[in-house]
């Protein structure tokens, strides 16, 4: 890997029952030090969303526009009734609002909730970092908490993980699918608790009936975007019994 400079690789870090058994940096990093994980974090946002499920403060078949209604308008919420907190972890949404256009927006959710819709709303697959985002903002319109905040307490703080950053849109919520700051280890622990059905170190952390969910194909991806069909915000092997968080520019936990 290291004779390969197409790879451009910075960390590989192999883990065991929660342990580093080989880690390997390249090109002068550091692992200890935390990295943009990209989209890698949406299975991270996700994971907030089943707590808020485990708890009773969610449903999968709520509908998002009702969760907004103070945000949204009569006719974009009868529009968007059929958009559900499944159709936004299965990125069946159809939403046309896009990273690239969060430059000319500071009320991401009010752009969101207004944009024109492509296909059928919960069923064909698109991948958007903005439903990742609306999940964000989801966990903060339910518990007053920023993503983070509500994560600290109930993901980071268990799992001993304490250096990392989330960057936020305009109105100060964190992006959700994009913008996590993490070291690759604890980003390790995390795909370790979601492998291991939700329990770290004998310590239950989220359902193991949201987790088999989320690692379950529900959107059927096309067969050149890879080997991997869509769970909730985790990628599913398509023929091997494998899941991903899955960034761009190679960030993965596999």
């Amino acid at each position: 890997i290291a004779a390969d400079k197409t790879q451009n690789m910075h960390n590989i870090t192999v883990m065991r029952g929660g342990k580093i058994i080989y880690e390997c940096n390249f090109g002068g990093h550091d692992g200890g030090t935390p990295k943009m994980t990209f989209s890698a974090c949406k299975s991270i946002t996700s994971i907030a969303i089943g707590m808020l499920i485990d708890e009773g403060k969610l449903s999968l078949s709520e509908s998002a526009a009702s969760i907004f209604e103070d945000k949204v308008g009569i006719i974009d919420k009868l529009r968007m009734d059929a958009l559900t907190v499944e159709a936004l972890l299965t990125m069946r949404t159809g939403i046309v609002f896009n990273e690239a256009e969060c430059f000319a927006s500071a009320n991401w959710v009010k752009s969101y909730f207004s944009s024109a819709v492509q296909g059928k709303i919960g069923e064909t697959f698109s991948y958007n970092s903005l439903n990742t985002y609306i999940l964000s903002a989801i966990v903060y319109k339910k518990t007053g908490k920023h993503l983070a905040e509500y994560l600290r307490e109930r993901l980071f703080e268990p799992l001993g993980i304490v250096n990392y950053a989330w960057e936020k849109c305009p109105m100060g919520i964190e992006k959700g699918g994009w913008g996590l700051y993490m070291r690759p280890e604890d980003m390790g622990k995390i795909g370790t608790l979601v492998m291991n059905g939700g329990v770290w170190q004998g310590k239950r952390i989220i359902s193991e009936e949201y987790l088999k969910k989320a690692t379950s194909a529900h959107a059927a991806v096309p067969m050149e975007m890879g080997d991997f069909d869509y769970g909730y915000q985790i990628w599913v092997g398509k023929d091997t019994d494998t899941f991903l968080f899955n960034g761009m520019l190679g960030q993965n936990v596999l």
